[in-house]
């Protein structure tokens, strides 16, 4: 799978910090958590709000719209915004990114 820039310097991503991206149509969601950087689908599975305006805690990004809860560390379903125990709700999980650093430059890996 091929390698692409976000456009977003490392520096300019602190920690807590999420921003959005579009790359080749796909609308990836990367926020950085401590040390490590993360990236899965910015837009909710369950209808579609987008996460960027979420509240991200730690590795979970909550969606603005329903209030679905995802690990961005992972893509999982940590809470259906109807209150079904995962993964039995209408919430799927997020498709999840690789992410590396390259020369102070974040990157994703794409399908």
């Amino acid at each position: 799978m091929p390698w692409r820039s976000t456009g977003i310097a490392l520096e300019t991503l602190p920690a807590g910090a999420k921003r959005e991206v579009l790359i080749e149509g796909a609308t990836v969601l990367v926020v950085r958590v401590g040390p490590s950087v993360f990236a899965v689908d910015g837009i909710c599975t369950h209808q579609g709000g987008l996460l960027v305006d979420g509240t991200l805690e730690n590795e979970r990004i909550i969606c603005p719209s329903h209030g679905a809860v995802f690990d961005t560390a992972t893509g999982g379903v940590l809470a259906d915004p109807d209150g079904v125990v995962p993964p039995q709700g209408l919430a799927t999980p997020l498709a999840k990114y690789a992410t590396k650093v390259d020369h102070g430059m974040v990157w994703v890996e794409l399908p």
